[in-house]
This record gives C-alpha cells, structure tokens and sequence, in this order.
C-alpha cells in the first residue's frame, strides 16, 4: 500500500525542491534503448547548444573560448570537442563567479561542494533542472536492480550533525523509509546498532560508499550477525576492489550495482545486472578520456574530463575531475547500447621516487583481492619509504605479510614496511584515504591535490 502512495509523496518533496525528476527519469527509460547512432545525434545536439549558451553567458568560457580561438560552430562531430579548453578544479576555486551564467537568476542557484577527498574542497553551483536530469539518472539506475519508490533502503553514509537535524533529513528517512549508519561517527558500537536495525527493517536495498560498505560488512562476519538480505547493494564513491565485491556479495548474498559519480555531476555511470562495466549516462554527461591533448583509444587509460550537458546555471566543461578511466569498446549484453567504461582510480594517487621514477596507484590495486584483510592504507612517508597498513582478518599471518613485501612490483628504489592495525581512521569526507603522501613532491603535491597557492 505504501508503495502506491510513496509515489505521490517522493513527487511532492521533489517539486518542493523544484525539480521535475520523475518526467526526467521517464524520458531516461526510453532512450536507454535508443540505437548508438541516435545517442550520438542527441549529445552532439546538446554540446552544440551547451557551447554557444557558455559562450554567450559565461564570462569564463567567452573568454577561454577566444583565448583557444574555437566557437561552437567548429564542432562539426564529437571528436572536435578535444579543440576546447579543460576546465580544472582550481579555475572553479579562483574563478566561480566567472563560471557562473550570467542570465541565470542567482537566487536559482544551488551551493554545493565536492566531499572533501582531496585536501581542498571546491565550491561550485547547480541548478535544479540539471538536478532533476541526475536524480532521474540515478532512479533509472537504481530501477535496474530492480527498486521502485517506497522500497526501504539502508544506508551507510556520511552527514554532518547539522544536516541530521534537519527537518528535511528526518522526512527523508521517514517518508524515503531509509536508515542511516552515519559514517561519520562509525564505531564497533554504531555498527552493532545498525546491525540490529538492519535485522528489524528488513531492507530491501543497501546504499553506501565502497570501502564503509565493506567495513560493515566484515563487521557482520566477525560478530556472526547474519539474516540481513537485500534484493542489491548500491555502491559508490569510492573504488570498488575486488575484495570489497566479494566480501559484501557474499555477507549479503546478492548482487552489486556500483556507481561512479561525483557532486559536480552525480551520476556518471552506473552498472548494471550484467557486470559488463559501468553504462555512462549519455544523456546528461560525456565522457573524453584522454592523454595529454590527445582522446586515448577505446580500451586504453587516460585521464577523465566530464561535461555535463545539463547545467545551465554553471556550465562544467571538459572537468578534469582527477580520476583515471578506460571507455570500453564492447556493448553490454543488456542490450543497451549506452558506452561503457572502468574507473582506475585518482590521477593524483602516484609516488614519485627520489630517481625520478613513479609507482601509480592502480600497480598496487588488484594485489590485495585475494588477501585475507579487511583494509589497506598505503603511505608515502619519504621518497623511498612506503608503508601499508592492513587491517588483517583472523587467517592473516606473517607468511602473508612477506608475500605482498617480496611480490609487490614497484618501479624505482622505494622500500615497502608493512604495519598491522586494527582499523583506518576514515578521511574528513567519510571514507578511506587509499594513499596518502606526506610530503611534496619536485613535481607537485602527491597523495592529495595540490593546494591552490602551491
């Protein structure tokens, strides 16, 4: 009965807020089935028409755009967008009024920033269409798993105490029929607790972030809780590792639907039932992969820049959003015809050793999918030093720790120590910092963005 009613009620808080999420989401459902050659048409439509709107209105891209000498007429296909100027996190931090539409009335303007997984922060604004088009993606997505509205969710995730207090958070949970394991104050105690909850509401679906979801999940293991079945478990913003996949499928016993997004978009990608890589949400956002100035072939990695052809009131173009990825060329056998992609991970997540040489990230990523732990934490502590900490699993022993300190491959003279602990403190944004440099390197700040003034 709930269900038929939710509904009407989700309707009424979404046109509250402004947006139109349901007529977006309708439309979504349909041309998820659209041949490639059609989603092509509409994307180069819309980035036509995002390029003259920046034009005209932005200062910022009037500007870039001169500077570059492009304009929109030159984008005869997709592949001319690589003419146009990136767009980088610090343009955002020193320039957001710029970047700000200058027709677009401000009081329509929404302030959001990204979670704080880099070191700083950044401000930037939306507007509530450009919403309505991400909380359509996302319910889209969500329905692949099979969710509807009124379906109860449990989620684990990450809010400060001033946005528990508020009315609209507590009518979200009511009339969203959600519970929340806060990850900002996540303890043995918290867990225990939402444990029990779990048990008592029955969820129907488990929303949360990679590594937190993981965390809860091996706390279940270890304290011989069971009886909590979802239908899926939605996970995001962070890396899903192969022994995160296994952990939580398997305390939970379904499948997952995994995420990539971020604030200044949402919904970037999402996978569906097939595991066959993440379909990009083509409607709302492209997606370049490149290297340098160059777009990378499909099935090689590069470096992600977004543009989302939504956001009117502050149009993002060519976003280098710091992350790593590959598109692939196959389809899904889903049939839908939506371009797929994988996400490696940070560009900012290297070491840079003291001859020159770099140790990425994603070297160190798969090694640890059969290992008996629960977490990992790599440190640079200097040129040569790298420490990973590991929350081992009861199997664990010291056969274990000289495996990964004789196997792991590294470019360059650095030393690996290994430190057993008993849990990762969680990073201002809720979730594990996977690297972390503590120091600067000649060529920059490794392990976190740079700081703006560096």
């Amino acid at each position: 009965m709930y269900r038929r009613l939710a509904r009407h009620f989700y309707g009424f808080f979404d046109g509250l807020k402004g947006r139109r999420s349901f007529e977006c989401q309708k439309s979504l459902d349909k041309t998820q089935f659209w041949k490639k050659s059609d989603l092509e048409k509409l994307k180069l439509f819309k980035l036509r028409a995002l390029l003259k709107y920046a034009y005209e209105n932005v200062p910022y891209y009037n500007q870039s755009f001169k500077e570059s000498g492009v304009s929109a007429d030159d984008l005869k296909s997709l592949k001319d967008l690589v003419k146009f100027p990136v767009l980088t996190k610090s343009v955002i931090r020193e320039r957001l009024e710029d970047i700000t539409a200058k027709n677009f009335p401000h009081s329509k303007l929404i302030l959001w920033k990204t979670s704080g997984t880099t070191a700083m922060p950044v401000k930037f604004y939306r507007d509530r269409l450009d919403l309505s088009w991400a909380v359509g993606a996302e319910l889209r997505g969500y329905g692949w798993a099979g969710y509807r509205i009124g379906d109860k969710i449990g989620r684990i995730w990450s809010f400060t105490p001033e946005e528990t207090r508020r009315l609209s958070y507590r009518l979200e949970e009511l009339f969203g029929r959600e519970k929340t394991l806060n990850v900002k104050s996540l303890s043995e105690r918290s867990m225990e607790s939402f444990a029990g909850k779990m048990k008592r509401f029955r969820p129907d679906f488990i929303r949360g972030y990679s590594s937190t979801t993981n965390t809860f999940a091996n706390f279940l293991i270890q304290n011989n809780h069971d009886g909590i079945s979802p239908k899926a478990v939605f996970t995001s913003s962070a890396t899903l590792y192969p022994h995160y996949r296994k952990t939580i499928e398997k305390v939970f016993n379904c499948k997952i639907y995994d995420y990539y997004a971020c604030n200044e978009i949402s919904h970037i990608a999402v996978q569906c039932g097939h595991n066959d890589g993440l379909h990009v949400c083509e409607e709302n956002v492209l997606v370049e992969t490149v290297d340098g100035e160059e777009t990378v072939a499909s099935g090689e990695e590069g470096k992600i820049l977004l543009t989302n052809l939504n956001a009117r009131g502050m149009p993002i173009i060519r976003y280098d959003v710091g992350d790593v990825g590959t598109m692939l060329a196959d389809s899904c056998s889903c049939g839908r015809e939506l371009r797929l992609m994988s996400v490696s991970g940070r560009t900012y997540e290297q070491f840079l050793h003291s001859d020159g040489s770099f140790t990425m990230f994603k070297d160190f990523k798969t090694f640890f999918g059969d290992m008996p732990i629960v977490e990992f934490q790599i440190i640079q502590e200097d040129y040569d030093d790298i420490l990973i900490k590991i929350v081992p699993r009861p199997e664990y022993d010291e056969s274990h720790t000289d495996f990964i300190v004789k196997n792991i491959k590294l470019r360059g003279p650095a030393r690996i120590r290994v430190e057993l602990v008993d849990s990762i403190e969680l990073g201002p944004s809720g979730k594990i910092e996977r690297v972390v440099s503590k120091f600067g390197g000649r060529y920059g700040y490794f392990g976190r963005e740079a700081p703006s003034d560096s």
